[in-house]
């Protein structure tokens, strides 16, 4: 079997970046927009995709989220300054 994709966790230095309020509502508005546009619109469900306490291990609910954020940080604030 293959390797199994690398999941992020909030410790990850790409989330040490620091970034306005401005800045900080666009990236809350693009992500929740795109969780949308997937068909997955209940609030409830969002909270529970993107809770830090469900694993224990600084890991979102739903680890895709985490990189969902992540690309969606890389499209309105640009490279995070390395190859991945």
């Amino acid at each position: 079997m293959g390797k199994l994709p690398r999941a992020f966790k909030l410790s990850d230095p790409k989330f040490q970046r620091a970034v306005t309020l401005a800045d900080a509502y666009r990236l809350l508005f693009r992500f929740v927009e795109q969780y949308n546009a997937r068909g997955e619109s209940s609030t409830a469900n969002l909270l529970g995709d993107l809770s830090l306490e469900i694993w224990g291990d600084g890991g979102s609910g739903d680890p895709a989220q985490l990189e969902d954020f992540l690309v969606v940080a890389r499209e309105l604030l640009g490279a995070f300054g390395d190859a991945s």
